[in-house]
């Protein structure tokens, strides 16, 4: 058995062995985990995809390094911590990114040192300007939590999966609603960092922009432990792995994949000294290989980026040359890998080589918005100029009227949709989507006209042909399937 299966073997062998007792933390059950004799991972809950909070003693105190995300839960597993490690000397919290999963705890160890990178505050303070809208979807989310564990049959794995949920929604309603401030890191960095504590030296490095912008991954080399928070996951242990189900770049957040490409080598580089991989969150495994692997994704995909836009190449053809099925199908089935996130990771790694604006999403706003022709025209003029303020790409802009109707809004559908067919004439399915939205907004006439303009450029289009017979037999039923 080579090494890197041996890892990801001494992985799995690591989390079957936490422990669940019948101590509870606010009604969740509480799981705890021996790393090292020194290190603790605990979390709570045994259906929810939680935060795995770990505890390191060092000869300079008690290093924790993320919170499960609530001030009442952290307080608490704070005490167990003391508790199984013989000591209560904290020191300092570790945030290994933004998201309030992993910070909205960081009030239970204000009396430490925060360390976080430097993007994290900023982070904590956009979702604090979202808050009323947050509040807004808690109101929602409990009363749909609470009428689906009623509906479940008594002592069913459902029920009890929806009553961690609906615990855990209920307490975070509570902090958000309540008048206490966010504690953002005392302590930033940009780059890389060391932290001496005495016996153990924290090595962290920068690795956002695959997750959020300010991800981190945390090394304890006396431990040969890597914590990589919410980035990755190669095999997921429950049904709903929440924030580790995605991997990929994503339009508007930051993004510094030179950067991240040197820390996650050095990282590579310490293989040997690296032990195990411990992903954020309890019901997430990641073994070496799963880790090399994404690295040589990312890596395969920036340089595709680059040698396309440096020779001046098609976005549309390097999407299509960079498909995951046809370019990385050993993924395809990859826990955190889609056809979507690939696509969009592409996107967000063109705009940062190139500059280049999505034509689509502003055009989305603008529509969105309900602004005129003149500042639709501004940006459809720009197409082919030089140099580009953005690029358009057909198919986004196909999915842009399909969010219009999913959405509802099928004025703005066909608005978006119109657009698209006189920026791409000769494609067959554009016509055949404006089609669809025209159909959904009763015109038959219209819609018939671009539904045969699609026929003829392409007598092959069974959805043309079924449509036109729906509007001639009088029993057209508008749809609103992406294609």
């Amino acid at each position: 058995m080579n090494r890197s299966l041996s890892m990801g073997a001494c992985v799995g062998m690591i989390l079957m062995a936490a422990v669940a007792s019948a101590e509870t933390v606010a009604g969740l059950p509480v799981h705890i985990q021996r790393l090292s004799p020194e290190v603790v991972r605990v979390w709570v809950g045994d259906a929810i995809s939680s935060t795995a909070t770990v505890a390191v003693a060092t000869t300079k105190g008690v290093l924790v390094v993320d919170t499960t995300g609530n001030t009442v839960i952290d307080g608490e597993l704070r005490g167990i911590i003391a508790r199984e490690l013989g000591r209560s000397d904290f020191k300092v919290l570790i945030n290994t990114h933004e998201h309030g999963d992993h910070t909205g705890g960081n009030g239970a160890y204000a009396d430490c040192d925060i360390v976080g990178h430097e993007l994290v505050g900023a982070g904590m303070a956009a979702a604090q300007a979202d808050k009323a809208q947050s509040l807004a979807w808690y109101a929602t989310r409990i009363p749909e939590l609470e009428r689906e564990l009623a509906a479940q049959p008594a002592g069913s794995a459902a029920m009890a999966t929806l009553q961690e949920q609906l615990t855990v929604t209920r307490l975070n309603h509570e902090a958000l609603a309540s008048k206490n401030k966010p504690v953002p890191p005392t302590k930033t960095f940009s780059d890389r960092l060391t932290l001496d504590m005495g016996d153990t030296a924290v090595e962290l490095y920068y690795i956002g922009g695959m997750h959020s912008a300010s991800d981190i991954a945390v090394f304890l080399p006396k431990h040969g432990l890597l914590l990589t928070g919410d980035t990755m996951s190669d095999k997921w242990l429950t049904d709903t792995p929440g924030c580790l189900a995605s991997f990929v770049a994503r339009a508007g957040v930051r993004h510094d994949f030179p950067l991240l490409l040197e820390n996650w080598d050095l990282l590579l580089a310490k293989k040997d000294a690296v032990k195990v991989l411990v992903p954020g969150h309890w019901n997430g495994e990641l073994s070496r290989d799963g880790f090399a692997a994404r690295v040589e994704y990312v890596r395969t995909l920036w340089n595709g980026v680059n040698r396309c836009a440096t020779e001046g190449g098609d976005l549309a053809a390097l999407q299509a040359e960079l498909a995951l099925p046809a370019r990385f199908p050993a993924l395809v089935a990859s826990p955190g890998f889609s056809r979507e996130n690939n696509y969009m990771t592409i996107l967000a790694l063109w705009t940062n080589v190139t500059g280049q604006e999505s034509a689509a999403d502003r055009l989305y706003a603008l529509v969105d918005e309900g602004q005129g022709n003149e500042a639709i025209g501004a940006v459809v003029t720009e197409r082919g100029a030089k140099p580009a303020r953005y690029f358009f790409l057909e198919g986004q802009i196909n999915y842009a009227g399909y969010r219009f109707l999913q959405e509802g809004k099928v004025p703005q559908a066909v608005r978006i949709m119109t657009v698209n067919r006189d920026l791409f004439p000769e494609s067959w399915n554009v016509h055949d989507s404006l089609g669809e939205a025209l159909l959904a907004a009763g015109d038959a006439g219209a819609a018939t006209a671009s539904y045969e303009k699609s026929l003829a450029l392409n007598p092959g289009n069974a959805s043309a042909t079924e449509a036109l017979a729906r509007i001639r037999n009088g029993a057209a039923v508008p749809g609103t399937n992406v294609r």
